[in-house]
């Protein structure tokens, strides 16, 4: 009777440790399957957004397409009547004299254009946004001095707008300098740019980073919190961006108007630039 106690017990606890790690395991299952629902709902919507900007940027580029025609259209309408006036100018000063004055009301109209695109350059993604601004300042001074032609700075003129919409669909890391706005300390470091969304900022030793926020219609440079994870969200980032790191999935700060928050990037191996919204793709 003593040996069949001990015999009980011993087979007693094998069977409730059995139970246990059965329902352990149906408990993990079951958590694992939630999971997967969740982050498949959140890739759906993802690739939904995506799409969406997708479809935006090509009917802005198609729009911005027909425009550039209607204006080419309209320059060589202007190229024509420019060859009729000539043929008659022999024959009648007055039309010249009708004609230089019309050459330079529209250099005049032109170049107000001109002067007054430069507040929405200087506001956009401060990225060569002042180098634009002062372009076009000084193209406007040329035209109303007659330095240069209206049709010329037209074309100028689209050629910068081209420009700015293809630097959405690239990215850049450089070397350069950054003053923090708080206290003034002035750091030499890391700049990453991808599009016209996000910036990034890592100082050369490593120890300060910071990202381009978009509050109030203004950019301004902020330190990125103290997070470890968010740190090293970053620092993971910019190895990926510089090709030192395999391509995979990264997060990048983005602004949201107060505070910051992180969406998925992808580098591909073959290109490193595409067209995206949130899910960033590079």
């Amino acid at each position: 009777m003593k040996r069949i106690l001990p015999l009980f017990l011993i087979l007693s606890l094998g069977v409730a440790y059995a139970a246990e790690t059965v329902d352990g395991v149906r408990r993990q299952i079951k958590t694992v399957n939630e999971e997967t629902s969740r982050e498949k709902k959140l890739h759906a919507d993802e690739k939904k957004r995506h799409e969406d900007f997708i479809k935006s940027g090509r009917d802005k580029v198609v729009s911005l397409n027909n425009q550039k025609k209607s204006l080419r259209s309209e320059i060589e309408t202007m190229k024509a009547e420019l060859a009729r006036l000539n043929e008659a100018r022999n024959k009648s000063a007055g039309v010249a004299h009708w004609y230089e004055a019309r050459k330079q009301k529209y250099a005049q109209e032109l170049a107000k254009v001109a002067e007054d695109l430069v507040p929405y350059f200087e506001a956009d993604f401060p990225y060569r946004a002042t180098e634009t601004a002062e372009s076009f300042k000084q193209m406007a001074s040329e035209l109303r001095k007659g330095v240069v032609a209206p049709d010329d700075a037209l074309g100028r003129i689209l050629e910068v707008f081209m420009d700015r919409i293809r630097m959405g669909y690239t990215t850049e890391s450089w070397d350069g300098y950054l003053t923090d706005a708080e206290t003034g300390k002035q750091m030499q470091g890391k700049y990453f740019r991808y599009g016209a969304v996000a910036a990034i900022f890592e100082s050369a030793d490593q120890t300060e980073y910071y990202w381009l926020d978009h509050v109030n219609g203004a950019y301004k440079w902020k330190k990125l919190p103290s997070s470890l994870e968010v740190r090293a969200q970053v620092k993971d980032a910019l190895r990926v961006a510089e090709g030192k790191a395999a391509p995979h999935i990264v997060r990048i700060p983005v602004p949201t108007g107060d505070a910051v928050k992180s969406v998925s990037a992808e580098k591909s191996a073959a290109e490193k630039t595409a067209p995206v919204k949130k899910e960033v793709k590079k």
